[in-house]
């Protein structure tokens, strides 16, 4: 199989999956009685249309513009439930996006450095035992590559950012243009895995927040979900156009 190929399976298989998020979201929304009906002629087709769009059409955009009436029919209804089963689904769904995020980027630049070894370089000195284990040059690069794409999954994303600016040259904060919404759901993310769901000290200083606002509770909403939703799908579109751009693979719709 092509490294076009392959790449273009890795964006197609999480942005499935993320698009699956989010379906699961508004469905059990749905069960418990909230209004989600403001995503069209039936939620779920609703979702596919657009997933369909931006997929076929990347630098389109598939967000739905909100009217103030609606949204606030939304909330109010949405406000009529315990907060404590609204708050969790959401929450859930934003967690599950970003487990998402750090997996494609794993797999895909991993993918990227088994088709390019030589990204792998480093000045870093390698054990001779640690070299005459592997039978082949293949099983090393392997290896070699799953040392390294740990930190994709782990580094925060602003570190991230540096990374591949460094390594590919594709500046996402200049160029992303979900950049600022994509790296406030990552810290909200973050506290609310790691903060009891509240606003952390960490979120705040990342943002560059004031303090007074410190263990507040996060709230979020549908439309806060849907967003954060097309802001990671921009983002794996923007990072598989821009490496394919650079080492002149064909585009992802060629490659399927």
């Amino acid at each position: 199989m092509s490294i076009e190929s392959k790449l273009a399976g890795i964006q197609v298989y999480y942005s499935t999956h993320i698009t699956f998020i989010l379906e699961t979201v508004i469905s059990t929304m749905q069960f418990w009685g909230y209004n989600t009906t403001f995503t069209g002629d039936g939620s779920i087709k609703a979702i596919k249309d657009r997933f369909r769009g931006s997929f076929f059409h990347p630098q389109e955009s598939s967000q739905e513009t909100l009217t103030g009436n609606k949204l606030e029919k939304i909330n109010y209804q949405i406000n009529q439930k315990p907060e404590t089963i609204r708050d969790h689904i959401l929450k859930m769904g934003l967690i599950y996006f970003f487990s998402l995020f750090e997996a494609f980027n794993k797999d895909y630049f991993q993918e990227l450095y088994l088709f390019k070894p030589d990204l792998m370089k480093s000045k870093k000195s390698v054990d001779l035992e640690y070299l005459l284990q592997f039978k082949n040059i293949e099983d090393l690069h392997k290896s070699l590559s799953q040392n390294l794409i740990e930190r994709f999954g782990h580094l925060d994303i602003d570190k991230l950012a540096v990374l591949i600016l460094k390594k590919f040259k594709i500046d996402l904060q200049n160029n992303l243009e979900c950049w600022s919404n994509l790296r406030e759901s990552y810290y909200r993310r973050n506290s609310i895995v790691h903060n009891d769901g509240k606003i952390s000290e960490i979120y705040l200083k990342k943002l560059s927040l004031g303090t007074n606002r410190l263990n507040e509770e996060f709230r979020c909403d549908i439309e806060y979900i849907w967003k954060r939703h097309y802001d990671i799908q921009s983002y794996m579109d923007f990072i598989d156009d821009s490496i394919r751009k650079k080492f002149n693979l064909k585009s992802r719709i060629d490659s399927l």
